[in-house]
């Protein structure tokens, strides 16, 4: 038998997974190389397969870029899900939601931008990741939303709430990531940026829906 098919056809045997083998080297390689120089030909060279061998598992760059991303949001799920099994108040659980996505972004900065990024355009076509990037937000959003309607929140107000809470978490993670702050001319560390910003809006949910409308009135009537 040709020694180079016999080798190739043992790989998979030799990985015991190659699908998860090159996820992971993808990982590891997003935070090296970034996502624009990653292909198939890389992740089949770094784990020592054929370059033929990864499109049995993936259908083309982006289907590999779909499959990485969604690993990624498997584990911020994860991170949530234990959040969520806490014996935490509602408070606590929301800030600890919101806190742990700023965190994860820091932590896996390649990863993350790839998962929240434009590279990956058909998210439709890949049901992974789907699924799992909204596990992670179905968990985040629950929280929110049970602190919410503890501080007597309506029920048509939550995903108001919800979005407010993403923008914010989002928001931090994006700025951070980017390198815009904290700004040289404004002295504050990223940790109290982020524990300030977050305890800010949690504090305006606690304040209770009212305390909104009495705002709002005074922003209307201003010049």
């Amino acid at each position: 038998m040709n020694s180079k098919l016999s080798s190739e056809v043992a790989v998979p045997y030799h990985h015991g997974n190659l699908r998860n083998a090159l996820i992971a080297e993808g990982r590891r390689a997003l935070e090296e190389i970034g996502v624009h120089e990653l292909s198939l030909r890389y992740l089949a060279r770094a784990v020592g397969v054929s370059e033929a061998a990864p499109s049995r598992h993936f259908a083309g760059k982006e289907g590999l870029l779909a499959a990485i991303a969604a690993d990624g949001f498997r584990d911020l799920a994860a991170l949530r899900r234990a959040i969520s099994a806490s014996d935490d108040t509602a408070m606590s659980k929301a800030y600890r939601m919101m806190r742990v996505y700023v965190e994860f972004a820091q932590r896996h900065k390649g990863l993350f931008e790839l998962m929240i990024g434009p590279r990956i355009v058909a998210r439709d076509s890949y049901p992974e990741l789907n699924e799992e990037s909204g596990q992670s937000f179905r968990l985040f959003a629950s929280a929110v939303e049970t602190f919410a309607l503890e501080k007597q929140w309506e029920q048509q107000s939550l995903t108001l709430v919800t979005h407010a809470a993403w923008s914010v978490e989002h928001g931090l993670a994006t700025l951070i990531l980017s390198d815009r702050v904290p700004r040289s001319d404004i002295p504050v560390s990223i940790d109290q940026m982020v524990e300030f910003s977050i305890g800010m809006f949690l504090s305006a949910v606690a304040a209770g829906a009212s305390r909104l409308e009495e705002v709002a009135g005074q922003l209307q009537h201003s010049p």
